[in-house]
């Protein structure tokens, strides 16, 4: 994917009117899609916060002109191109020990270097949180050198900011969730420097929100996120505010409080339809599906999902477009056509498992092995749990999830596997998805 260059992007933030209409929609449309670009336009629209109120210019630099605001643009636009053939070498062949020291060598201290690891820390904090934080910690490092003055408005904390909140969702993945709260502390230190440090707040809550969620503290988790919801909406972000309704309407979902979280879905399929916005609409859908499918109404779940895979087919994320045929191969599942599911869930259990995605892998595995017990094919569970034990060694993954799979494995060999047993299997999975170090326990025997 080709991105937009630094200084468009600056212009386009600094005045959308000045871009012709064809060139705002195509500029729109890359940055939903493009995680460097995205970082790169949303440092530009902060800054355009901060650096077109006269009061802060006026303290900086003086009146705040156009041609000043410009140069400013211009100047991040050469060093983000200064930085990008400095690191090129670097993201071809990365190496943890030449991030850790970059900082020590002077040709790597300007803010172009720390934006173009804060974009690159962005883009892999969730699918591999390991880089993203050899990335997040190298650019803290090289914002905290850099002098507080580098830029006016005092614009240097924006990039700190971003770069501890890039570390503290790295950490949350990872499952590391003190040092994850550290991280956010200081990120908000960071942004309340900032003149206007409102969205960098936001941003924090929402995040923080989310650290709680995978802790399993629901309450304090959606208070966060309405907190963050409420900060977007005064500031006028309907896309992040949408961040925080969604995620609120997926903390309801966990906490298996279904009606509230369709109610929160719906608002989030309402605001993607009225904006014509795919991806909100495909998300939403998607998560009515599985709330629809939770209550037992599967025409509906059915309904929901059809509509989703159509629009992700086309815009993707493949890993969203997957999950969404696994929601129709659940519903097939819970309507009895069994051997229907099973081929589904079959593919897309190879589908995420291609792409690394291995505890959905397994969870849909889970699924496989209800269908299988209910066709009274109990030996095909043996080997299905006996694959996924090797496809999570040979990810590495040495986690409480070899253990439960190895009970999975042995319960069907003894013939005493049961849906329960799955069940507790899959909520296990579930949350050792977010907290790795996990421990699994052992079900209670049941008369069988």
């Amino acid at each position: 994917m080709e991105h937009i260059a630094e200084s468009e992007l600056a212009f386009y933030a600094f005045d959308p009117t000045a871009v012709s209409e064809e060139r705002r929609r195509a500029i729109e449309s890359h940055i939903a899609d493009c995680a460097v670009c995205r970082t790169a336009y949303e440092f530009f629209a902060v800054a355009e916060e901060d650096l077109s109120d006269a009061d802060v210019w006026e303290r900086n630099m003086g009146s705040a002109t156009r041609e000043s605001l410009m140069a400013y643009a211009a100047r991040i636009a050469e060093e983000d191109e200064e930085a990008a053939e400095l690191l090129k070498p670097l993201f071809d062949a990365p190496a943890r020990v030449a991030w850790a020291n970059l900082h020590r060598q002077k040709r790597f201290l300007n803010g172009g270097v720390v934006r173009q690891l804060n974009a690159r820390a962005l883009a892999l904090r969730e699918s591999e949180p390991l880089d993203a934080l050899t990335f997040a910690d190298a650019a803290i490092a090289i914002a905290e050198a850099l002098p507080d003055d580098t830029y006016p408005a005092k614009a240097i904390y924006e990039l700190r900011g971003k770069a501890w909140e890039h570390r503290a969702v790295a950490q949350t993945v990872l499952g590391d969730f003190a040092a994850a709260y550290d991280s956010l502390a200081r990120a908000e230190r960071a942004h309340k420097k900032l003149a206007s440090p409102a969205f960098g707040l936001a941003a924090v809550s929402l995040i923080r929100a989310s650290v709680h969620y995978c802790q399993q503290q629901f309450a304090e988790a959606e208070a966060i996120a309405e907190k963050a919801e409420r900060a977007y909406a005064h500031l006028g972000d309907d896309e992040r505010r949408m961040s925080a309704l969604f995620l609120r309407g997926g903390i309801r979902f966990e906490a298996s409080d279904l009606s509230g979280a369709i109610v929160l879905f719906r608002q989030v399929l309402d605001y993607g339809e009225s904006t014509n916005n795919s991806r909100w609409i495909a998300r939403s859908l998607n998560a009515l599906g599985n709330c629809e499918s939770d209550r037992g109404n599967l025409g509906e779940a059915s309904m929901h999902f059809q509509k989703a895979l159509a629009l992700l087919r086309e815009i993707g994320p493949a890993n969203e477009r997957i999950s969404t045929q696994w929601g129709i191969a659940r519903v097939l599942l819970r309507a009895g056509k069994c051997h229907e599911a099973i081929r589904r869930l079959r593919d897309a259990a190879a589908e995420f498992e291609a792409r690394g995605i291995v505890t959905d892998a397994a969870l849909v595995s889970l699924d496989i092995a209800d269908g299988l017990l209910a066709l009274d094919q109990t030996h095909q569970i043996v080997n299905l749990a006996a694959r996924m034990f090797r496809v999570f060694t040979d990810a590495g993954m040495l986690t409480g999830a070899l253990t439960a799979l190895a009970y999975i494995k042995e319960a069907a060999a003894a013939g005493t596997l049961t849906p329960d047993d799955l069940q507790s299997v899959r909520v296990f999975l579930r949350q050792a998805k977010r907290q790795p170090e996990l421990l699994f326990v052992r079900p209670p025997t049941r008369n069988r």
